[in-house]
């Protein structure tokens, strides 16, 4: 729950107004709701600079806002954590930080207008940097840094999930389709019309462009696909086109550009992508038993 949450601290030492309604307290700080709406805005703001597409964000926002006050309170608490160890963060490494975020702007005037709009000085900005690589840094140290994962470990993975790293036959298909629309029969004769050309020699790309109303499939793996299709298309070699070939919707001609066997990932190939989904398991695991730690040991009080 942490890591996407940690960027996201809310700035300290804001005015609050007195309808203002307060919505937590953690040891000696309160939080509102409105910091609560600055932290969720704030995330959804990281969302747009990470270019992830409208979907993704609008249900991880949804996430957000369920969660959202649950994670505000574990990043008040890191932080505090961070704090209390000393854990000092070198202001070179805020600098180089700071420049980066003015690299996204045209120039610096355009960079104090951005932060203006929310709000913000430079020296706020400055703070949320140090915020974010306190937490970082004591989460690097307290979590991520006591996590070992054996190689046995991701041997017995492999083992026990190996039909997960068995691949299907694939083949690269192009095509003519040719849409039975008001006129089945109209539809026919152009698509007969476009296999003679082909038989004739006239380049595939040449008759997808003249008579297809349809676009290339692409990869494509068994299951995909129609099972009278796939008799089809896996019955063929490569460079192979098919006959005319009839679905409900229309008519089709494949040509396989490229056939890929059916085969197994080996554990050579699989291990780093299994070291790190068992890594992260652990660290979720190992998160989240650290910070049911920090609140056993804090004063955290939501109001209902």
């Amino acid at each position: 729950m942490i890591p996407g949450s940690l960027l996201f601290l809310a700035f300290p030492g804001k005015a609050i107004a007195a309808d203002d309604e307060i919505v937590a307290i953690v040891n000696d700080e309160i939080i509102t709701r409105k910091e609560l709406g600055e932290y969720l805005h704030a995330m959804y703001l990281q969302l747009l600079t990470e270019g992830k597409e409208t979907q993704e964000i609008h249900e991880l926002m949804t996430e957000y806002e369920i969660h959202g006050l649950e994670q505000l309170i574990d990043d008040k608490l890191v932080l505090d954590e961070a704090n209390k160890q000393g854990l000092e963060i070198r202001p070179k490494a805020i600098e180089e930080r700071l420049e980066k975020i003015k690299q996204k702007y045209k120039n610096e005037q355009e960079f104090l207008d951005a932060l203006s709009e929310q709000g913000l000085t430079v020296t706020d900005l400055k703070n949320k940097i140090l915020d974010q690589y306190k937490i970082k840094y004591i989460v690097e140290f307290e979590v991520r840094g006591k996590i070992y994962v054996n190689p046995q470990e991701v041997t017995d993975y492999y083992q026990i999930h190996f039909d997960e790293f068995r691949e299907p036959e694939k083949v690269d298909l192009d095509c003519v389709f040719v849409f039975y629309g008001k006129e089945p029969e109209e539809a026919r004769q152009k698509a007969l019309q476009a296999l003679k050309d082909l038989q004739e020699g006239k380049a595939f790309e040449h008759v997808v462009k003249e008579y297809s109303e349809g676009s290339a499939m692409g990869m494509v793996h068994r299951g995909q696909l129609l099972p009278s299709v796939e008799d089809v298309v896996f019955g063929l070699k490569e460079g192979e086109t098919s006959s005319l070939v009839e679905t409900q919707d229309g008519i089709y001609i494949f040509k396989v550009k490229e056939k890929i066997p059916a085969r197994v990932t080996t554990l050579e190939e699989a291990k780093a992508g299994i070291y790190n989904t068992i890594f992260e398991k652990k660290f979720q695991e190992k998160l989240r038993f650290w910070l049911e730690g920090l609140r056993k040991k804090a004063y955290v009080e939501i109001k209902t």
